[in-house]
């Protein structure tokens, strides 16, 4: 017996309802909320019930960026987008040396000590700075790109160091070879040689051989074409280097790459091994494209008009029947046919 009532699968997946909000679900039936075109993330909303968007955190103001690295902001209180742009910019500008400035004296014990201004003439003169602001020595190059949650030198990247009597923590923060400082040594020459990475190597290279392999294709699909204009075999009895007559195929490749400079870069001898766009699994595939083209060609030329076809078949030398198809039709409104 059927039921009265027949059931979509996708009823059983679809959320009902309670009371509470079944009169809101019917309100906003009958009085649909036009929808806002946003393209910003959303996020989930405190309460849950009604989605919230993101706005877009503002563009950094380059220009206001505070020199002193007692005023300046965290790197890691940038947006994840600006960081490079606000690494380049400080690059830029140096780390904050104010060797003119007269530096304040500090009581350590019955001794007053200051920040010595010939630290920035010696080797530490690449990551030293010093904040006015908060009379205290910054690392440069530490705050721009020290890891994070990596341990050693926070005291030269958070609130500086003013312990002017213990020079020997300012020598002991470049540290050994895998220390933090050094590893943001490493970051940073990445990170101003980029045009010399090993990324943009690669993304280099590989436009020329894109570039080559497109040459190399012509090269192959225009020694097909030919061939198969004029009907003739492509493969060769011997087609080794050492041949001395590798077939149709190969030896009008050969004849290209002599008279045109740009194919005797890239054709044969000097393709790679695994590239050279010669086997006869490539040989086919230009050979099935040609012959879809045509079947185009001819279909287009056809347009639905009166055609002829004629099938005759003989058997070859091995007693094979072989079959040639024959196509005739009007080129034009006149009476002359092609024959395909």
């Amino acid at each position: 017996m059927k039921r009265s009532n027949t059931r979509d699968i996708s009823s059983f997946f679809t959320k009902k309802p309670t009371t509470e909000n079944a009169s809101q679900v019917q309100t906003s039936e009958e009085n649909p909320i036009p929808e806002i075109n946003i393209t910003r993330a959303p996020q989930p909303s405190a309460q849950g019930s009604s989605p919230s968007v993101t706005i877009p955190p503002p563009v950094v103001d380059i220009v206001n960026l505070s020199h002193d690295p007692g005023k300046r902001k965290k790197l890691i209180d940038f947006h994840p987008n600006e960081r490079d742009l606000v690494r380049r910019m400080y690059i830029q500008r140096g780390p904050c040396q104010p060797v003119d400035h007269v530096f304040p004296k500090t009581l350590f014990g019955t001794k007053e000590r200051r920040f010595n201004v010939k630290w920035f003439d010696s080797s530490w003169r690449p990551w030293l700075e010093y904040s006015v602001f908060k009379d205290a020595a910054f690392c440069f190059i530490c705050y721009l790109f020290k890891a994070e949650n990596t341990a050693g030198g926070d005291a030269f990247v958070s609130e500086g160091f003013k312990a002017w009597n213990r020079i020997e923590t300012i020598r002991d923060h470049v540290g050994k070879h895998t220390s933090s400082h050094n590893n943001a040594v490493i970051a940073m020459e990445l990170f101003t040689k980029q045009k010399g990475s090993i990324v943009t190597a690669l993304s280099k290279q590989t436009d020329e051989i894109m570039s080559a392999y497109r040459k190399r294709l012509e090269a192959s699909i225009t020694a097909i074409r030919w061939l198969l204009l004029q009907g003739l075999p492509f493969r060769g009895h011997d087609e080794s280097e050492n041949s001395m007559n590798r077939g149709n195929f190969i030896s009008l490749l050969a004849l290209l790459s002599e008279h045109d400079p740009e194919y005797s870069k890239i054709v044969l001898k000097m393709a790679p091994g695994n590239c050279q766009l010669t086997s006869p699994i490539v040989q086919n595939d230009i050979i099935n494209a040609c012959a879809k083209e045509t079947t185009k060609a001819i279909l287009e030329e056809l347009n639905g008009g009166f055609f002829a076809i004629l099938a005759d078949e003989s058997a070859d030398i091995s007693d094979k029947e072989q079959m040639a198809l024959c196509l005739r039709y009007p080129l034009s409104s006149h009476c002359s046919w092609s024959t395909r």
